[in-house]
């Protein structure tokens, strides 16, 4: 009898587990294919200029995958209206939290660069923060320069 209740409880732990990790897995899976022909229409070259990109922007930090996962999840949810029909792997692993975490200014750099990503992607520029600075013209009126800042 005891082998019995410890083969139903290991058989509802194998379930329970199966249920949180092994969907996600698929979802990953089934999804990374579908969002792949929708943000990469170009083929391998585009991915993997838009992975160049992002390793300037995180300074290599992270490793393909992780990058990988971050792009698929931030673009789908932009690209990809939640309120259609979805598929469910997709819209399960667009749910998903992202596996990695980029800063703020990392974060300001992605979404400066990838704006208009699919329609635009020969022009993926990361702004450099000196030609900003420089490119910003200083007018100061008569009002501005008489007044005293304490």
């Amino acid at each position: 009898m005891t082998y019995l209740l410890t083969g139903i409880a290991i058989l509802l732990g194998m379930m329970i587990w199966f249920w949180k990790k092994g969907i996600l897995l698929i979802a990953e899976k089934r999804a990374t294919k579908d969002l792949g022909r929708h943000l990469f229409p170009n083929g391998e070259e585009q991915k993997l200029s838009a992975l160049a990109t992002m390793d300037k922007i995180t300074n290599n930090r992270f490793p393909e995958t992780l990058m990988i996962d971050y792009f698929l999840k931030i673009k789908g949810l932009q690209r990809i209206n939640m309120n259609d029909p979805v598929d469910f792997w997709t819209k399960k692993y667009l749910m998903t939290p992202t596996k990695i975490k980029l800063n703020y200014f990392e974060q300001v750099k992605f979404y400066e660069t990838f704006l208009n990503y699919p329609e635009d992607h020969e022009s993926m520029l990361i702004p450099s923060n000196n030609s900003e600075q420089e490119d910003i013209p200083r007018v100061f009126n008569e009002k501005a320069l008489n007044r005293r800042f304490a």
